[in-house]
């Protein structure tokens, strides 16, 4: 009798677990179908983002080559004003000296300069 008895009482607990545990279930299947429904809803609008994207993606790979041949171009261009400049500033003073040379080796400028020195030399 005592036996039944808890027999009965393991049987009942058993019941009780698996109408908790039919119950999480039916919870948990209720939130999937949401879910699902949820994304059946969204799959045109995901699709159409990501094909947004893919076309966004090949611009900006468009665009960075373009922009990356514009650098390189720009960069060849201030490589080439500065080397010019460079060599324009050693073609003037090369002149420069070559022209102060010649005014030195000049007999007026010679002329001058020992005129000026024998009035420095009187005063």
């Amino acid at each position: 009798m005592i036996y039944t008895f808890l027999i009965s009482i393991v049987f009942i607990a058993e019941v009780i677990i698996a109408i908790a545990i039919v119950n999480f279930l039916l919870r948990i299947d209720k939130e999937i179908l949401a879910i699902d429904s949820n994304l059946a809803e969204m799959k045109p609008s995901i699709s159409e983002i990501s094909g947004l994207v893919r076309k966004i993606s090949e611009q900006i790979q468009v665009l960075s080559e373009d922009y990356v041949e514009k650098i390189k171009n720009d960069s060849e261009e201030l490589l080439l004003r500065r080397l010019s400049k460079i060599l324009m500033g050693f073609l003037v003073l090369n002149l420069n000296f070559k022209i102060v040379k010649r005014i030195r080796k000049s007999k007026f400028t010679k002329t001058l300069v020992r005129g000026f020195n024998l009035l420095e030399n009187m005063v």
